[in-house]
């Protein structure tokens, strides 16, 4: 296949920093815009097949959702093929690319499109000020025939890419979400505020563990906050710690505090993993909304509240 001018993530933009995400992934070559959809915070579903079963999952943060039209002569298909080759090549993680079978990905748009979803169809696309007619959205929601979403982790800004194709009226939808900061780490933990916090408190917030929203699996990006949890075990092979999770007060509790044990036990076997002699040294404990540290009616207080702490043990 020829290679698509969709001129996606050009090295000198990531090097000017995520103010202006969106840009950084262009149209397929030839695509008409309808309309563009901005919102400064809400929440936003997403479908991950990385597991054995397809599962949901929910991000907030800023979002810009772009309607187009593709080229008539194109193919769906082409479309699909080329979003996917040039986010790969950009350094995304592709976590879902469903390019052949369409009731699957009906299915799909049609949950995560609608009311209780990322309700699309109330969005207000609007072109020069005008507001868009609803068809073309309710054509991507009702007849999506390939999905995309893929992620990558750009100056501690989360960089989530969903393309949906639908096959009537040429129309698809990229959308492009820049994670809230708080959620990926711009509290930045270094050995030596550790080590500061551990003295002086007696235990350390940790927001450099990520998770998706209703998962305990850790993310890879991850990697470095653990490193630096592990080498300040090396440093203290005789203390204990205890390592518990915590949760914002949304949902209901029993909930919360079964994924804040489980988010608390994934952290500690990811720890035990780099550094096995820590665990007999390690206890894992979920404590859900209970300890809070800011209030939960405002976003800003719940990306607080959602953490990994590490508490120093008296035994």
């Amino acid at each position: 296949m020829k290679k698509n001018t969709l001129c996606l993530l050009l090295a000198v933009l990531w090097c000017s920093g995520i103010a202006n995400a969106a840009e950084l992934v262009s149209p397929f070559a030839g695509s008409k815009l309808l309309g563009e959809y901005k919102t400064e915070f809400d929440r936003f579903q997403y479908l991950s097949t990385r597991s054995k079963k397809d599962e949901t999952f929910t991000v907030e943060g800023r979002i810009v959702s772009r309607l187009y039209t593709k080229p008539a002569k194109k193919s769906t298909f082409e479309v699909f093929r080329s979003y996917e080759k040039e986010l790969k090549a950009a350094g995304f993680e592709m976590l879902t690319a469903i390019g052949n079978d369409k009731s699957r990905v009906q299915k799909i748009t049609r949950q995560l499109g609608r009311k209780k979803g990322n309700r699309i169809e109330d969005r207000a696309y609007t072109q020069r000020g005008k507001r868009v007619r609803a068809s073309p959205i309710s054509y991507v929601v009702t007849f999506g025939e390939h999905y995309i979403a893929a992620r990558k982790t750009v100056a501690g800004t989360d960089i989530l890419v969903v393309v949906v194709i639908a096959d009537r009226r040429d129309a698809y939808t990229v959308d492009v979400v820049e994670s809230a900061a708080m959620e990926q780490n711009t509290v930045a933990l270094s050995l030596d505020s550790l080590r500061t916090q551990m003295a002086s408190d007696g235990r350390v917030a940790v927001y450099g563990i990520l998770f998706d929203t209703g998962s305990a699996k850790i993310r890879p990006d991850s990697n470095g906050t653990l490193k630096i949890i592990a080498q300040y075990l090396r440093e203290n092979p005789k203390r204990s710690f205890y390592v518990v999770g915590h949760t914002d007060d949304k949902g209901r509790l029993s909930g919360n505090m079964k994924l804040s044990e489980a988010r608390a036990a994934a952290s500690k076997k990811a720890l035990v993993k780099l550094i096995p002699a820590a665990a007999s040294k390690l206890s894992s404990y979920g404590v859900g909304p209970l300890s809070p540290v800011a209030a939960n009616n405002a976003p800003k207080g719940r990306q607080l509240n959602r953490r990994v702490e590490l508490v120093g043990a008296l035994k």
